[in-house]
């Protein structure tokens, strides 16, 4: 009888679990969206767009209310730090204040990788909420959150007679949230042991028993998790 109440136990555990997950996971009529303007771009040359106009990847959202909507189109506006997707032949936007996140994978030099990118993150005076990041590492008290964005810049030709213009430039800086302070994280050695100056040799040791490759994400996550966790 105890073995039949267990089995019975788990059997609703199993379903209560199944219907969560699916209750997740929605549509991406849900999110809603507002047709985007492509005139308000016609005079800047390049392209708002991170990652290039034409390129779209098939992405999740994760939206304000818990919901998650998998195989969307999508591509990243770095310009207006905005989310567009399809739908039914038609370009949506999303307002911001309704996603928490998006993931897609984009092939680029370095193969196929994978972008998470987030907002709710909060630094007063330096990042508000609604802001998106892709994340590098989130714990308890330290982020390192990589934020891309196109910035409009003037132009001015080299060539005489040829007159001024403005165009779109790509640009990307690394952010490390600790302590309620948002400061440029430049993925140096340095930069690891200004978070805890009194373990600087604990660092170095992880640093070097790991071999760790402070170009590569996964490895850098590694020793911020190592940090937080051991050493603060």
């Amino acid at each position: 009888m105890k073995k039949l109440k267990t089995g019975v136990v788990l059997a609703l555990v199993v379903l209560l679990l199944s219907s969560s997950a699916i209750a997740q996971i929605s549509n991406v009529s849900d999110v809603g969206g507002k047709p985007i303007m492509t005139k308000k771009y016609s005079k800047i040359e390049g392209s708002p767009y991170y990652f290039g106009t034409n390129n779209w990847f098939e992405g999740t959202l994760y939206t304000a209310d818990g919901k998650q909507i998998n195989n969307v189109s999508i591509r990243y506006n770095g310009y207006d730090d905005e989310i567009e997707y399809k739908k039914d032949g038609n370009i949506l936007v999303i307002d911001n204040y309704n996603l928490k996140g998006f993931d897609f994978y984009a092939e680029l030099e370095g193969g196929n990788v994978k972008y998470e990118f987030r907002n709710g993150f909060y630094v007063a005076g330096e990042i508000d909420k609604k802001d998106f990041f892709n994340v590098i590492y989130k714990g308890e008290n330290i982020s390192l959150l990589e934020k891309f964005k196109v910035i409009e810049t003037r132009v001015t030709p080299a060539s005489y007679g040829a007159s001024e213009y403005q165009k779109f430039v790509n640009d990307k800086v690394t952010i490390l949230v600790f302590n309620d302070k948002a400061d440029q994280f430049k993925n140096r050695k340095k930069d690891f042991y200004n978070i805890a100056p009194s373990k600087k040799a604990e660092i170095k040791q992880v640093m070097k028993e790991n071999d760790l490759d402070l170009n590569n994400s996964r490895h850098v996550a590694f020793l911020l998790e190592f940090i937080e966790n051991k050493l603060l």
